[in-house]
């Protein structure tokens, strides 16, 4: 039989954490560590709950390997941003030189990945990595070369 292993300190802390909890999910996490450690077995505790046996058994496990902090949700970071801008916006842009743009405060007059990177944060809030640029500029049929030295004088 699998249970919360609660000793006298971890039961106060447990209490503390249950008045405080404004999350339904939390709270529902933290009753399931409470009523484990009270001696309620996985079966009745995730009929109670309404959850698989093996939710309630991978909280159980969780709080006994690192507490509290091992019991909080691991949420990822979520759906990775993309550019909101379409082709003829972005090949405008790429059309105007870096220096227009009194955010970015540059002197530079060909744009890079890195530059896009700052205009799309300062301009749009989107953070994205150079790797997703070049790849939205391929995906949109965006032509991407480096600037290269003219022979003029």
């Amino acid at each position: 039989m699998l249970f919360a292993k609660v000793n006298n300190v971890a039961k106060k802390e447990l209490e503390r954490a249950i008045k405080k909890a404004n999350q339904t999910k939390w709270y529902r996490r933290l009753k399931v560590i409470d009523l484990s450690g009270q001696g309620q077995t996985v079966p009745e505790l995730a009929k109670l709950f309404d959850l698989n046996q093996a939710t309630v058994r991978s909280y159980i496990k969780r709080y006994n390997t690192d507490g509290l902090s091992g019991l909080r949700p691991n949420y990822g970071p979520g759906r990775t941003a993309k550019i909101s801008l379409n082709k003829e916006q972005l090949e405008e842009l790429l059309n105007r030189s870096p220096s227009q743009f009194e955010k970015l405060n540059t002197g530079a007059r060909n744009w890079n990945q890195r530059l896009i990177q700052q205009y799309l944060q300062q301009y749009h809030q989107i953070e994205l990595s150079q790797g997703a640029i070049s790849g939205t500029f391929k995906r949109l049929g965006i032509s991407w070369n480096r600037a290269k030295k003219s022979d003029l004088p």
